[in-house]
Protein backbone atom coordinates (compact mmCIF):
# COMPACT_ATOMS: atom_id res chain seq x y z
CA UNK A 1 0.00 0.00 0.00
CA UNK A 2 2.54 2.26 1.08
CA UNK A 3 3.93 2.10 -2.83
CA UNK A 4 0.83 3.14 -3.68
CA UNK A 5 0.95 6.51 -1.93
CA UNK A 6 4.57 7.12 -3.01
CA UNK A 7 2.70 7.04 -6.19
CA UNK A 8 0.06 9.40 -5.78
CA UNK A 9 2.34 12.22 -3.84
CA UNK A 10 5.12 11.89 -6.23
CA UNK A 11 2.70 12.72 -9.39
CA UNK A 12 0.72 15.37 -7.02
CA UNK A 13 4.38 16.90 -6.04
CA UNK A 14 5.84 17.14 -9.38
CA UNK A 15 2.53 19.06 -10.79
CA UNK A 16 2.09 21.34 -7.86
CA UNK A 17 5.93 22.35 -8.01
CA UNK A 18 5.18 22.43 -12.00
CA UNK A 19 2.17 24.31 -12.35
CA UNK A 20 3.36 26.83 -9.09
CA UNK A 21 6.61 27.69 -11.09
CA UNK A 22 8.65 26.77 -8.12
CA UNK A 23 11.44 25.67 -10.13
CA UNK A 24 12.45 26.37 -13.92
CA UNK A 25 10.49 25.25 -16.39
CA UNK A 26 13.35 22.59 -17.76
CA UNK A 27 14.15 21.17 -14.35
CA UNK A 28 12.83 18.14 -15.48
CA UNK A 29 15.81 17.31 -17.56
CA UNK A 30 18.49 18.14 -14.69
CA UNK A 31 16.08 15.13 -12.76
CA UNK A 32 16.30 12.91 -16.18
CA UNK A 33 20.22 13.05 -16.35
CA UNK A 34 20.65 11.68 -12.84
CA UNK A 35 18.26 9.45 -13.05
CA UNK A 36 19.79 7.79 -16.77
CA UNK A 37 22.94 8.35 -15.13
CA UNK A 38 22.72 7.65 -11.81
CA UNK A 39 19.93 6.07 -10.33
CA UNK A 40 19.74 3.31 -13.05
CA UNK A 41 23.02 1.66 -12.95
CA UNK A 42 22.78 1.49 -9.04
CA UNK A 43 19.60 0.35 -9.36
CA UNK A 44 20.86 -2.84 -11.82
CA UNK A 45 24.10 -3.40 -9.95
CA UNK A 46 22.70 -5.70 -7.16
CA UNK A 47 19.86 -7.49 -8.80
CA UNK A 48 21.72 -8.62 -11.64
CA UNK A 49 24.86 -10.00 -9.16
CA UNK A 50 22.48 -12.08 -7.39
CA UNK A 51 19.61 -13.04 -9.87
CA UNK A 52 19.03 -16.83 -9.77
CA UNK A 53 19.17 -18.58 -13.15
CA UNK A 54 17.32 -21.81 -13.15
CA UNK A 55 16.01 -22.84 -16.25
CA UNK A 56 12.32 -22.05 -15.37
CA UNK A 57 13.21 -18.54 -14.05
CA UNK A 58 14.89 -18.07 -17.20
CA UNK A 59 11.79 -19.04 -19.08
CA UNK A 60 9.75 -16.58 -17.54
CA UNK A 61 12.49 -14.48 -18.53
CA UNK A 62 11.93 -13.74 -22.05
CA UNK A 63 8.31 -12.47 -21.44
CA UNK A 64 9.70 -9.21 -21.69
CA UNK A 65 11.69 -10.16 -24.68
CA UNK A 66 8.62 -10.93 -26.41
CA UNK A 67 6.25 -8.76 -25.16
CA UNK A 68 9.24 -5.89 -26.47
CA UNK A 69 9.28 -7.31 -30.04
CA UNK A 70 6.38 -7.95 -30.70
CA UNK A 71 5.05 -4.70 -29.75
CA UNK A 72 8.06 -3.46 -31.93
CA UNK A 73 6.34 -5.09 -34.86
CA UNK A 74 2.81 -3.81 -34.00
CA UNK A 75 4.21 0.17 -33.61
CA UNK A 76 6.26 -0.22 -36.83
CA UNK A 77 3.24 -1.63 -38.67
CA UNK A 78 1.11 0.69 -37.83
CA UNK A 79 3.54 3.43 -37.76
CA UNK A 80 3.80 3.23 -41.43
CA UNK A 81 0.38 2.62 -41.90
CA UNK A 82 -0.63 5.72 -40.47
CA UNK A 83 2.46 8.03 -41.19
CA UNK A 84 3.95 7.92 -37.56
CA UNK A 85 7.96 9.46 -37.21
CA UNK A 86 10.52 7.28 -36.64
CA UNK A 87 10.81 9.19 -33.26
CA UNK A 88 7.39 8.46 -32.13
CA UNK A 89 7.16 4.44 -32.97
CA UNK A 90 10.67 4.06 -30.89
CA UNK A 91 8.66 6.36 -28.02
CA UNK A 92 6.14 3.83 -27.81
CA UNK A 93 8.25 0.95 -28.14
CA UNK A 94 10.41 2.45 -25.38
CA UNK A 95 7.55 3.06 -23.15
CA UNK A 96 4.74 0.23 -24.25
CA UNK A 97 6.67 -2.39 -25.34
CA UNK A 98 7.95 -2.71 -22.09
CA UNK A 99 6.06 -3.07 -18.35
CA UNK A 100 6.68 -0.65 -15.05
CA UNK A 101 7.52 -4.74 -13.60
CA UNK A 102 8.70 -3.69 -10.58
CA UNK A 103 7.47 -0.93 -9.08
CA UNK A 104 3.78 -1.24 -9.74
CA UNK A 105 4.25 -4.84 -10.29
CA UNK A 106 5.60 -5.37 -7.27
CA UNK A 107 3.08 -4.34 -4.90
CA UNK A 108 -0.05 -5.11 -7.35
CA UNK A 109 2.00 -9.37 -7.67
CA UNK A 110 2.03 -9.10 -3.66
CA UNK A 111 -1.54 -8.22 -2.93
CA UNK A 112 -2.77 -10.84 -5.13
CA UNK A 113 -0.89 -13.60 -4.50
CA UNK A 114 1.47 -13.31 -1.45
CA UNK A 115 5.41 -12.39 -1.34
CA UNK A 116 5.50 -16.26 -2.35
CA UNK A 117 5.21 -14.88 -6.01
CA UNK A 118 8.38 -12.27 -5.91
CA UNK A 119 11.37 -14.00 -6.96
CA UNK A 120 8.93 -15.05 -10.26
CA UNK A 121 8.30 -11.12 -10.28
CA UNK A 122 12.20 -9.82 -9.78
CA UNK A 123 13.31 -12.39 -12.40
CA UNK A 124 10.67 -11.21 -15.18
CA UNK A 125 11.82 -7.47 -14.16
CA UNK A 126 15.73 -7.79 -13.20
CA UNK A 127 16.50 -10.58 -16.52
CA UNK A 128 13.42 -9.16 -18.58
CA UNK A 129 12.69 -5.76 -18.64
CA UNK A 130 15.72 -4.28 -17.14
CA UNK A 131 17.74 -6.12 -19.89
CA UNK A 132 15.76 -5.77 -22.57
CA UNK A 133 15.85 -1.86 -22.08
CA UNK A 134 19.35 -2.08 -21.72
CA UNK A 135 20.26 -3.98 -25.25
CA UNK A 136 17.64 -3.75 -27.64
CA UNK A 137 16.14 -0.52 -26.20
CA UNK A 138 19.16 1.27 -25.52
CA UNK A 139 19.85 0.27 -29.07
CA UNK A 140 16.43 1.75 -30.98
CA UNK A 141 16.79 4.59 -28.92
CA UNK A 142 20.22 5.94 -29.42
CA UNK A 143 19.59 5.12 -33.24
CA UNK A 144 16.21 6.85 -33.65
CA UNK A 145 18.17 9.71 -31.52
CA UNK A 146 21.08 10.15 -33.75
CA UNK A 147 18.52 9.96 -36.89
CA UNK A 148 17.27 13.01 -35.38
CA UNK A 149 21.07 14.62 -36.10
CA UNK A 150 22.01 13.56 -39.51
CA UNK A 151 25.58 15.48 -38.89
CA UNK A 152 26.45 12.60 -36.56
CA UNK A 153 27.76 9.24 -38.04
CA UNK A 154 27.35 5.46 -37.68
CA UNK A 155 30.86 5.03 -35.13
CA UNK A 156 29.33 7.69 -33.26
CA UNK A 157 26.19 5.91 -33.05
CA UNK A 158 28.00 3.09 -30.86
CA UNK A 159 30.37 4.83 -29.38
CA UNK A 160 26.81 6.44 -27.80
CA UNK A 161 25.55 3.10 -27.45
CA UNK A 162 28.53 1.58 -25.59
CA UNK A 163 29.11 4.89 -23.12
CA UNK A 164 25.20 4.92 -21.87
CA UNK A 165 25.75 4.47 -18.36
CA UNK A 166 22.90 1.91 -17.71
CA UNK A 167 24.42 -0.01 -20.40
CA UNK A 168 28.15 0.43 -18.51
CA UNK A 169 26.81 -0.78 -15.24
CA UNK A 170 24.83 -3.75 -16.97
CA UNK A 171 28.15 -4.85 -18.01
CA UNK A 172 29.96 -4.28 -14.99
CA UNK A 173 27.26 -5.97 -12.93
CA UNK A 174 27.52 -9.49 -14.68
CA UNK A 175 30.91 -9.31 -14.82
CA UNK A 176 31.40 -8.87 -11.30
CA UNK A 177 28.61 -11.90 -10.33
CA UNK A 178 32.14 -14.27 -9.67
CA UNK A 179 33.74 -11.67 -7.06
CA UNK A 180 32.76 -10.77 -3.79
CA UNK A 181 31.75 -7.25 -3.21
CA UNK A 182 31.85 -5.38 0.41
CA UNK A 183 28.21 -5.76 2.08
CA UNK A 184 29.02 -1.90 2.67
CA UNK A 185 29.68 -1.09 -1.30
CA UNK A 186 26.48 -3.10 -2.42
CA UNK A 187 24.35 -1.35 0.32
CA UNK A 188 25.65 2.11 -0.70
CA UNK A 189 24.98 1.60 -4.32
CA UNK A 190 21.34 0.18 -3.47
CA UNK A 191 20.37 3.06 -1.41
CA UNK A 192 21.37 4.99 -4.38
CA UNK A 193 19.69 3.06 -7.01
CA UNK A 194 16.38 3.54 -4.33
CA UNK A 195 16.06 6.94 -5.65
CA UNK A 196 14.96 6.15 -9.31
CA UNK A 197 11.41 5.37 -8.25
CA UNK A 198 10.37 8.60 -6.80
CA UNK A 199 12.77 10.62 -8.93
CA UNK A 200 11.19 9.40 -12.29
CA UNK A 201 7.85 9.26 -10.83
CA UNK A 202 8.02 13.26 -9.71
CA UNK A 203 9.79 13.78 -12.86
CA UNK A 204 6.72 12.67 -15.01
CA UNK A 205 4.17 14.37 -12.76
CA UNK A 206 6.27 17.39 -13.88
CA UNK A 207 5.99 17.20 -17.31
CA UNK A 208 2.23 16.21 -17.06
CA UNK A 209 0.83 19.66 -17.46
CA UNK A 210 2.26 20.33 -20.49
CA UNK A 211 0.68 17.20 -22.44
CA UNK A 212 -2.19 18.72 -23.06
CA UNK A 213 -1.31 19.97 -26.67
CA UNK A 214 -0.88 15.91 -27.53
CA UNK A 215 -2.92 15.31 -30.31
CA UNK A 216 -4.47 18.89 -30.48
CA UNK A 217 -4.25 21.82 -33.25
CA UNK A 218 -1.39 23.27 -31.59
CA UNK A 219 1.42 23.76 -34.27
CA UNK A 220 3.74 22.92 -31.82
CA UNK A 221 1.80 19.61 -30.83
CA UNK A 222 3.57 16.48 -30.69
CA UNK A 223 0.82 14.30 -32.78
CA UNK A 224 -1.48 16.97 -34.60
CA UNK A 225 -4.46 16.06 -35.81
CA UNK A 226 -5.17 15.55 -39.74
CA UNK A 227 -8.14 17.87 -41.03
CA UNK A 228 -8.65 15.87 -43.88
CA UNK A 229 -9.54 12.88 -42.23
CA UNK A 230 -12.06 13.66 -38.87
CA UNK A 231 -11.90 10.01 -37.81
CA UNK A 232 -8.06 10.23 -37.39
CA UNK A 233 -8.46 12.13 -34.28
CA UNK A 234 -8.89 8.62 -32.21
CA UNK A 235 -6.05 6.77 -34.38
CA UNK A 236 -3.62 8.04 -32.09
CA UNK A 237 -0.08 6.82 -30.91
CA UNK A 238 -1.43 7.43 -27.45
CA UNK A 239 -4.49 5.63 -28.02
CA UNK A 240 -2.54 2.69 -29.73
CA UNK A 241 0.20 2.77 -27.02
CA UNK A 242 -2.46 2.24 -24.33
CA UNK A 243 -4.21 -0.17 -26.11
CA UNK A 244 -1.14 -2.86 -26.89
CA UNK A 245 0.04 -2.27 -23.39
CA UNK A 246 -3.04 -3.51 -21.58
CA UNK A 247 -4.83 -5.36 -23.74
CA UNK A 248 -3.30 -6.76 -26.49
CA UNK A 249 0.54 -7.36 -25.28
CA UNK A 250 -1.18 -9.64 -22.26
CA UNK A 251 -3.33 -11.53 -24.46
CA UNK A 252 -0.43 -11.89 -26.82
CA UNK A 253 1.73 -13.29 -24.32
CA UNK A 254 -0.89 -15.65 -22.89
CA UNK A 255 -1.67 -16.96 -25.93
CA UNK A 256 2.48 -17.45 -26.56
CA UNK A 257 3.46 -18.34 -23.49
CA UNK A 258 0.40 -20.72 -22.60
CA UNK A 259 0.93 -22.79 -25.92
CA UNK A 260 4.56 -23.12 -25.30
CA UNK A 261 4.12 -24.51 -21.74
CA UNK A 262 1.53 -26.84 -23.40
CA UNK A 263 3.89 -28.54 -25.37
CA UNK A 264 6.94 -28.59 -23.16
CA UNK A 265 7.42 -30.93 -20.15
CA UNK A 266 7.61 -28.47 -17.54
CA UNK A 267 6.25 -29.28 -13.90
CA UNK A 268 2.62 -28.23 -14.15
CA UNK A 269 2.63 -28.55 -10.38
CA UNK A 270 0.72 -25.89 -8.17
CA UNK A 271 3.51 -22.85 -8.19
CA UNK A 272 4.28 -23.75 -11.85
CA UNK A 273 0.33 -22.42 -12.26
CA UNK A 274 0.95 -19.22 -9.83
CA UNK A 275 4.17 -18.51 -11.52
CA UNK A 276 2.19 -18.66 -14.88
CA UNK A 277 -0.39 -16.29 -13.83
CA UNK A 278 2.14 -14.07 -12.28
CA UNK A 279 3.50 -13.81 -15.69
CA UNK A 280 0.49 -12.57 -17.03
CA UNK A 281 -0.03 -10.15 -15.27
CA UNK A 282 3.20 -8.95 -15.42
CA UNK A 283 3.03 -8.30 -19.20
CA UNK A 284 0.08 -6.06 -18.60
CA UNK A 285 1.17 -3.96 -16.12
CA UNK A 286 1.68 -0.17 -16.94
CA UNK A 287 3.91 1.50 -19.48
CA UNK A 288 7.64 1.42 -17.87
CA UNK A 289 8.52 4.56 -16.56
CA UNK A 290 12.16 4.59 -16.82
CA UNK A 291 11.91 3.45 -20.87
CA UNK A 292 9.37 6.84 -20.84
CA UNK A 293 12.24 8.95 -19.41
CA UNK A 294 14.61 7.73 -21.85
CA UNK A 295 12.27 8.65 -24.47
CA UNK A 296 11.70 12.05 -23.29
CA UNK A 297 15.18 12.77 -22.55
CA UNK A 298 16.34 11.87 -26.14
CA UNK A 299 13.44 13.94 -27.21
CA UNK A 300 11.76 11.30 -28.51
CA UNK A 301 8.16 12.47 -28.58
CA UNK A 302 8.32 13.25 -24.94
CA UNK A 303 4.73 14.48 -24.66
CA UNK A 304 3.83 11.26 -26.05
CA UNK A 305 6.64 9.33 -23.08
CA UNK A 306 5.16 11.16 -20.06
CA UNK A 307 1.44 10.41 -21.58
CA UNK A 308 1.62 6.87 -21.65
CA UNK A 309 2.79 6.72 -18.04
CA UNK A 310 0.53 9.25 -16.62
CA UNK A 311 -2.59 8.06 -18.00
CA UNK A 312 -1.48 4.08 -18.13
CA UNK A 313 -0.58 4.08 -14.99
CA UNK A 314 -4.09 4.87 -13.19
CA UNK A 315 -5.63 2.70 -16.04
CA UNK A 316 -3.64 0.33 -15.64
CA UNK A 317 -5.15 -0.27 -11.94
CA UNK A 318 -8.22 -1.39 -13.27
CA UNK A 319 -6.92 -3.63 -16.24
CA UNK A 320 -4.75 -5.80 -14.16
CA UNK A 321 -8.02 -6.16 -12.02
CA UNK A 322 -9.80 -7.35 -14.47
CA UNK A 323 -7.08 -9.80 -15.67
CA UNK A 324 -6.94 -10.88 -12.20
CA UNK A 325 -11.10 -11.87 -12.31
CA UNK A 326 -10.69 -13.52 -15.16
CA UNK A 327 -7.34 -15.70 -14.22
CA UNK A 328 -8.82 -16.60 -10.93
CA UNK A 329 -12.52 -16.98 -11.56
CA UNK A 330 -12.84 -18.28 -14.79
CA UNK A 331 -11.89 -21.88 -14.87
CA UNK A 332 -11.45 -22.05 -18.65
CA UNK A 333 -9.63 -18.97 -18.71
CA UNK A 334 -6.93 -19.62 -15.89
CA UNK A 335 -6.08 -22.98 -17.16
CA UNK A 336 -6.27 -22.54 -20.81
CA UNK A 337 -4.18 -24.53 -23.03
CA UNK A 338 -3.51 -27.37 -19.90
CA UNK A 339 -6.85 -29.50 -20.09
CA UNK A 340 -7.85 -29.23 -16.76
Amino acid sequence: MSNFIVIGLCFLFGILIRTRKIFPSDSHKVINSFIISVSLPCMEFGPLRHASLDGNFLTFAAMPWVLFGSGFLFFSFFGKLLDWKESTIVCLCLSAGLGNTSFLGIPLIESYYSKDGLPTVLIIDQLGTFLTLAIPGTYLGTKARHALKSSESKSSLWKTLFTFPPFIALLISLASRPLSVPPELESAISSIGDTLIPLALFSVGYQLPGTIRINSEEPNAENPKRESDDSFRIRIPLLFGLVFKLLIGPIFVWLCFGTFFHYSEKNMGVDFFRNFKILIMESAMAPMITGSLLAAEWGLAPRLAVSLVGIGIPLSFLTTLGLYYLLENQAWTGTIFFGQ
